[in-house]
Order: structure tokens, then sequence, then C-alpha cells
């Protein structure tokens, strides 16, 4: 092995990242360089950052020094993603060695860096995969939003969608060796939008493709998502796609909405809520909430858990407004006070924690057929169509089979279930 050649990858945040990350490394092993996975042993370290929020970027600020101070003489430190867009030069500032490199979030800087053929990070499925089972596939890069919270939309810019017949030919690699696919962006609700297409349109393109996989659903901000979905509804009859949207809310309050740049209002989003539990029963919702948003009042604030009530989403994920560099929210007056905003988050959290404990109920002693995509410890994880997880024991390797089993025990995030011969 050419140590000269060894390099150590790692990559957070959103599945688009951690796809993107795995394109990283792939790129690489194609030309003939040597993953390991102990980062003191290799000659280039390569992050793949987030910076989605402050204590995220925190997180990664810390974690690159950690890896400076203590990789091996004359290894090269490689940031890229988000965070060496959105905050490039705090990262520099950790060290003004040459052996710390930030790149900008366009991965095809990799390419140029180690001075190799130019990496096409259009849809590409690599075989050097986080897990073996599952293929992430982003569909298109940057979104039509200018949430004024976001800083995501600093580091990956506007909408560029990728082609359907580039997506179909991913496609069609990923599930000759996987059982999932995800189908990931920014916002996938205005996928096509800037190419004459849309998500509908492409998954009726890829549905084509016979086989035994599932499909799941990246995030869609609900403007969006009412655009498409009179198109995309009828799609979910077909089991090879997971009854699963992911609809963040981000706030109940009209108020706080508007003021976020969110280009919806609470009733449209209890709207089609409600008519997406009328036609397809059994969908798991997803949702995001911020709290302490610059000028939430009480009053705002109760306007989300009443939203949160009346849409009782099987999944909240839960954030403390916090400000991001660049961003318009940052420069809010107003600015909610920490004490406020972890009160609130913790009143939203026993919500969540109820209403997802009781969304399980339902789950109790029913018989399903899942798709193990996972293994941790003692369990094998898969997923019901409508992709709930289940926890499952086994001395057999389950891995990539489809079983039938009975649900005995739930949880607010999971469910417990036993084989059934």
């Amino acid at each position: 092995m050419d140590v000269k050649k060894t390099f150590f990858i790692e990559g957070y945040g959103c599945s688009l990242n951690i796809g993107e990350t795995e394109q990283i490394s792939g790129f690489l092993t194609d030309n003939k360089f040597k993953r390991v996975f102990d980062f003191k042993k290799a000659n280039f370290i390569i992050i793949n950052t987030c910076s989605v929020k402050m204590v995220t970027e925190q997180r990664m600020l810390s974690r690159i020094k950690l890896l400076f101070e203590n990789k091996k003489i004359n290894a090269k430190i490689i940031v890229v993603g988000c965070l060496a867009k959105t905050n490039k030069k705090e990262i520099e500032n950790i060290s003004k060695s040459f052996d710390l490199v930030v790149l900008d979030t366009k991965l095809s800087s990799i390419s140029k860096y180690f001075d190799l053929n130019q990496i096409d990070f259009s849809p590409n499925v690599t075989s050097d995969k986080t897990n073996k089972l599952v293929s992430i596939i982003p569909i298109s890069i940057g979104c039509l939003g200018n949430c004024t919270y976001c800083a995501t939309k600093i580091a990956r810019g506007n909408l560029k969608s990728y082609s359907l017949e580039s997506l179909n030919t991913a496609f069609k690699k990923a599930i000759k060796t996987s059982k999932e696919i995800w189908l990931t962006s920014q916002d996938l609700g205005c996928y096509g939008f800037d190419i004459n297409t849309d998500l509908p349109t492409l998954l009726e393109k890829l549905l084509e493709n016979k086989g035994d996989y599932k499909i799941r659903l990246g995030m869609m901000n609900p403007n969006h998502f009412n655009k498409i979905q009179k198109d995309l509804l009828p799609l979910f009859d077909d089991e090879r796609l997971y009854k699963f949207l992911h609809l963040p809310v981000q706030s109940g309050s009209n108020k706080i909405l508007k003021s976020m740049n969110r280009f919806y209002t609470k009733e449209d989003y209890i709207k089609i809520i409600n008519k997406l539990k009328k036609i397809i029963p059994s969908i798991t919702i997803s949702t995001d909430i911020i709290v302490g948003f610059p000028f939430e009042s009480e009053i705002d604030f109760l306007e989300t858990v009443d939203v949160t009530k009346k849409t009782m989403p099987q999944v909240i994920n839960l954030s403390r407004f916090g400000k991001r560099k660049g961003t318009i929210a940052a420069t809010l007056p107003n600015q909610i006070n920490e004490t406020i905003k972890k009160d609130r988050s913790k009143k939203i959290s026993e919500l969540s924690k109820d209403y997802m404990l009781k969304n399980n109920q339902i789950y109790l002693n029913k018989i399903f057929k899942i798709l193990i995509v996972e293994k941790e410890k003692d369990f094998f994880t898969g997923r019901t169509n409508n992709y709930r997880p289940v926890l499952v024991k086994s001395n057999k390797s389950l891995l990539g089979k489809i079983v039938k089993v009975k649900i005995t025990s739930v949880y607010s995030h999971f469910l417990k279930g036993e084989l059934i011969n």
C-alpha cells in the first residue's frame, strides 16, 4: 500500500451530505487511494461538514481541531461542505499551516485538489457506502427558498436539478445492490422546477424499473409540496414507495412564518396534513419545529403547540433558534432569551414524546412485513411500509431480507417485534 495515498473520511449532517461523502470516498478509491479507518494513519483527512445549527458548527470546529492536533506529521486535513462556505475564516483560524486546507462547498474541488480528472457529482452511486443496503441519490442541490434563518442556502445556493435520465441511470445502478433508495436534496418538493419537470414525473420514471426495493423521499417544503401533491399522492399506491413524508412546519404562528419567509400559513399546513391523513391513513408525517425565533411571543409559541396538537406528527425534529452567520434572522431585533427558548423547547419535547408514543400504540400486536437494512448491537432494524422503525432479535443475519414480525412493545421513537415464521 502506498502510504502517501491513504485517506480517512467522515461526513456529518443531512442525508445529502452523507451521500456526497460516500461519493468522495468512492472517487478516491477508484483513483487508487486507500481508505483507512484510523485518521492517525491517513495521509489525507477529509471532513465533510455541516453548519445547520450553531451547536453543530461548534462541534465541527472542535472535531477539525482535534483531527489537526492528533494527525500524523505532514498529513493534510481537507475541509469541505457547508461550514467551509459559511465560516471559512473560523476554520482557517484553527491553524495557518498548509496542512489545513479549506475547499469550497462544490465537491468538484476535491478532484482539482488531488489533480485528478474532474469528478462528476451529478447523481452517482458508489460501491463505497456506509450501509451496503442503502443507496443515497441526490436529485438536486440548492433550493428555491430564502428562509431568513437558513445558512444552508448560503452554502448551497439556488436550485440545480439533475436530469431525469441521469437520475434513472443512477437508480438502475443502485437497485442492483441496494434494497433501500433515499432520494435527497435541500428541498425535494421543488425538484425539476428549473428544468421543466417535477418529482412525480421523476418517481413515475424510477418506478418503471422492476425490482424488490423501497424508495424513501426526503424533505419537502409545504409550499412546494402543495404544487405537486395532486400528481404525487397517487404514487403512494405503489408498495415500493414508503408512505412517509417530511414536511417541516417550523412554527404555528403566521406572524413568525412570514418573518421566516416560509411562503405558507398554518392553515395551509393543517389543510395539507388533514388531506394526507384522509387519502393515505397510514402515512407517517415527520416535521421540524423551531422555537425561540426572534419576536416569538408566548402567544406565537402557543400557536405552535396548537398546530402540533391538531396535526399530531409521528416524528418531530425540534430546534432552538440560533443565530447563523450571514442570515437575516441573525440581525433581527427582539432576540429571545435562552432561558425562554429552553423552556419552550422542553414543552414541545414533552408534547412530542406523548404524541409519538400515542401514534405508535396503534401498532401493538399488529403484524407487519419489514425490510431489514441495519444491525446495531443485538438488534436488527427494519421499517414498516410507512417507515416506522422496528427492532428485532435473531440468531441469524436478517440483513437485506423482508421478514414478518409481530409488534410486542412500543416506544416514542421505535417499535419492537418478534419474528413470525
